[in-house]
């Protein structure tokens, strides 16, 4: 069983990544606890300090939490896995990164609505929250259906490290696989698809991959960002650990619509 940490507000990304999960469940044994940070900002300042402010936030709680009791209501979820909200006051990523910590969670979601404009997903790949992962965190652009199968996405020195991650989660699941090895050059006018190398082949093959039944495919293409990210359109799912900088597999995967789980960089020993 996978404990999961989803993260809900009362809007469109939340309601699609509410979906995806109850899709995800399907494939696999997921727990699900929902968490919500209320906006303390839309909600005023603390009237005072002592029991006054003790009240005030006992009443932001219990308003947050029927909220999102109706979202979840609204998308028609029933769901013996998915236990009622809890609420978490304080600067979102801080608390979020507390509960991870406190509670060892195999994924952390949230929803982010894919756009053309990707400064919000650069801003979330450069925090804290992103950038020292306590767990694989999935981040849900779009609605799709799991039968699109899953890509797993690197470049030759990454991919070894990431098989893993895909293992822990979907190795017995019957779920087509991509593994997608990228050779960025800013200076091609053309994806160039190249041959594989028989080694890093044979390594993955032999690291899990080929003891699986559901079909899988390995692919090493040369490109741009820009040309690559044709290439990571149409999977259910992308698995990829977070960029570091705002690089080329950053630009690549902001122009992706696809759910991306990003992983980290070291495999789980839970």
């Amino acid at each position: 069983m996978h404990d999961v940490l989803i993260a809900l507000q009362t809007d469109l990304a939340s309601s699609i990544a509410l979906r995806f999960i109850c899709q995800i469940e399907k494939f696999g044994q997921f727990n699900t606890q929902v968490v919500h940070v209320p906006d303390l900002d839309k909600d005023g300042h603390p009237p005072a300090v002592g029991w006054v402010n003790k009240i005030w936030e006992d009443e932001i709680v219990e308003k947050a939490r029927e909220d999102i009791s109706k979202l979840i209501q609204k998308e028609n979820i029933v769901r013996d896995t998915l236990r009622s909200p809890i609420v978490l006051l304080g600067e979102r990523d801080e608390v979020i990164q507390s509960e991870l910590q406190y509670k060892a969670y195999d994924i952390f979601m949230e929803g982010l609505l894919h756009s053309f404009e990707p400064d919000m997903f650069f801003i979330k790949l450069d925090s804290d929250l992103y950038q020292n992962l306590l767990c694989p965190i999935l981040m849900v652009k779009n609605l799709v259906k799991l039968d699109r199968g899953i890509q797993v996405v690197g470049t030759p020195d990454t991919i070894p490290l990431l098989m893993p991650w895909f293992y822990k989660f979907w190795k017995d699941q019957p779920l087509k696989v991509e593994v997608f090895i990228c050779q960025f050059d800013n200076q091609a006018e053309s994806i160039t698809i190249l041959e594989n190398d028989n080694q890093l082949v044979s390594d993955i093959e032999n690291g899990g991959l080929g003891d699986r039944t559901a079909p899988y495919t390995i692919k090493t293409a040369k490109g741009s960002a820009k040309m690559l990210a044709s290439l990571v359109r149409d999977q259910a799912l992308v698995m990829s650990f977070v960029p570091k900088s705002i690089d080329n597999l950053a630009h690549m995967l902001a122009m992706s619509p696809c759910p991306i789980l990003f992983c980290p960089e070291e495999k789980s020993q839970r």
